[in-house]
This record gives structure tokens, sequence and C-alpha cells, in this order.
């Protein structure tokens, strides 16, 4: 069981990292969705539709395994699926990240293939990186194919979309995502010095 100020507390976290993303412009309008899975096993996930960076407690969703609303008021993510299919082959994992940072988005519409990092930072922590071909978003198919993915990658790359950052907290999942796109942003510089 998991008491309502633990809710609480997990509800001011999402919040705060949802305006980190918008500062950061890891996302824009209402993009990107972050969710953290509760000791019961419950998911409690960010509404669609919805700025990031304006959430109240009263905006988030707790949802059960199956996708049904155990409470709040407003509609789950459109990514839901992608994130509940994810802990389900991630029992490792308890929080998820999902945003559209410019750096490394641009670079999605080329890169159909796993990569290897090149900063040892992003090598260390993260280690390599998957690829999830395009699918669109919200579907049950992208959903799939990351699940597919997501035991062998703590950050996989989602073509022309974005990225999906695991861990075991959303600080951990956010760290990945900034180091992720320092990576592409810095490999996309070293081009202008060639």
């Amino acid at each position: 069981m998991v008491s309502n100020m633990e809710i609480e507390d997990i509800k001011l976290e999402i919040i705060k990292y949802g305006r980190l993303l918008y500062e950061k412009d890891y996302i824009t309008a209402t993009d990107g969705n972050l969710s953290v899975r509760l000791k019961d096993g419950n998911i409690l996930i960010t509404p669609t539709g919805f700025r990031k960076a304006e959430l109240t407690p009263d905006d988030l969703i707790v949802v059960d395994s199956e996708g049904k609303i155990v409470d709040g008021l407003r509609k789950p993510s459109m990514e839901m699926w992608m994130h509940l299919w994810s802990y389900e082959s991630r029992p490792d994992i308890s929080a998820i990240i999902h945003a559209h940072p410019p750096f490394l988005t641009a670079y999605s519409f080329q890169m159909p293939r796993e990569y290897e990092p090149q900063l040892p930072e992003v090598k260390d922590y993260i280690g390599p990186l998957g690829f999830v071909p395009y699918r669109p978003a919200g579907s049950r198919e992208l959903a799939e194919f990351v699940k597919e993915k997501a035991p062998d990658h703590n950050v996989l790359i989602l073509q022309k979309h974005g990225v999906v950052c695991f861990g075991k907290s959303l600080f951990e999942a956010f760290n990945s995502l900034e180091r992720v796109e320092f990576e592409f942003k810095i490999k996309g510089l070293r081009t202008l010095f060639r």
C-alpha cells in the first residue's frame, strides 16, 4: 500500500521534472510525458494534452497495469502503453521520461540503427543507445517496439520522434536524458570543425 503522503511527494517530483524538461527545451507545448511506478505496482503518469510546465498535483493520474484509472480526473498520456509495457519488461526501473530534445530528435531522422556513444560519461553511465523505428506517437505498435528494446537499453531513440529514458528514479532518467542530449549537441558541433 502506498500512503497518500508518498503519492503527493511523487506528484511534486513529477511536476518538478516536467518544469525542468520545459525549461531546458527538451519538450514544447503539450509534448512529452513522465511516469513513476508506485510500490503497489500502479503507475503515476502525466495527463495527455497538458503543458508539463504547468501541471498541478490534481492533474496527475494513477493507472493500474491494465491501463485502468485508479485515481485522477484527467485522461492519461497518449503514450501510456509505452510506459506500462516498458515497466512490464523492466522490473528494475521505477521511472520513465519521454521527451523531444532538439539535437537528439534531429539526429533521430537519420539514424536507423543502434548507437555507440562517443562521450565517456554517456558510455559509462548509460551504455549503448537503442533505436526504435518510426511508428505513430501513442500507437500500440510504438509501445510494442519500445517494450521489446527496453530490457537491453536505458535510453531508446525513437525515429522521427524523440527519446525515452528509463531509471530507478526520475533523477536518474533525467540525468540520462541530459547526458544523451549533450552527446548529440557535441556531435552536431563537431561537424562544424571538420
